[in-house]
C-alpha cells in the first residue's frame, strides 16, 4: 500500500512539474520575446525590439532616450494593431461571404495593406530617432545584427520545397 501512495505522489510532483514549465512556456509566447516571428524584427531585419537594443551597450542616458522613444511609439503602435486586425476580419469577412464582391474583397485588402505599410513607416522612424542616439560603433554593430538575420533568412529560404507541389501520397520515409 505505501509503495501505491509513494507512486502517486512522485507522479503528482512530475505532473505539476509538467504543467509549471509548460504553462509558463505558453504565458512567454512564441517566436522572439512573444508575438510571433516577425515580433522583434524591424525594417531590413534590425532588432528594434527593446531586447535588441538593449544588446548594444548603451549607457543609462542612452538606455533612457530609447526607452523614452519607444514608448512614445507605443499607443500608436497599440492603435494600428488594433486597426489592423478590425481591417484583417473584414478581409475575412468579405471573403467568405455567400456572393463574392470583388469590389469589397479589393478595397478590404488595400486598407490592409494600407495599414500594414503605415505600420512599416512609422516603425522605419522609430529605428531612425533610435539611430540618431547611438554611438557610430553602435550603429555598426546594429547594422552587423542586421546583415546577420539577412544571411540567415537568405540561408532558410527554399527550406521544405522538396516537397512542393506533392498533391497527396505517403510522407516520406527517411
Amino acid at each position: 500500500m505505501k509503495s501505491a501512495q509513494k507512486s502517486i505522489v512522485v507522479l503528482s510532483v512530475i505532473l505539476a512539474v509538467v504543467f509549471a514549465l509548460s504553462s509558463s512556456a505558453l504565458a512567454r509566447g512564441y517566436g522572439k520575446g512573444g508575438g510571433g516571428y516577425w515580433a522583434a524584427q524591424g525594417p531590413a531585419g534590425t532588432q528594434f525590439s527593446l531586447r535588441g537594443v538593449m544588446g548594444l551597450d548603451l549607457s543609462d542616458t542612452q538606455r533612457d532616450q530609447a526607452i523614452k522613444i519607444m514608448e512614445n511609439h507605443q499607443i500608436d503602435r497599440i492603435k494600428a494593431q488594433g486597426d489592423l486586425l478590425k481591417a484583417h476580419e473584414a478581409l475575412r469577412k468579405a471573403l467568405q461571404a455567400d456572393t463574392i464582391d470583388e469590389k469589397a474583397v479589393r478595397d478590404a485588402y488595400k486598407k490592409v495593406s494600407s495599414l500594414r505599410e503605415d505600420r512599416i513607416v512609422a516603425r522605419a522612424k522609430m529605428a531612425n530617432e533610435i539611430k540618431t542616439i547611438l554611438t557610430p560603433e553602435q550603429v555598426k554593430a546594429l547594422d552587423e545584427r542586421a546583415a546577420a538575420v539577412s544571411d540567415w533568412k537568405q540561408s532558410r529560404r527554399g527550406y521544405g520545397k522538396q516537397f512542393a507541389g506533392r498533391v497527396s501520397g505517403p510522407c516520406p520515409r527517411w
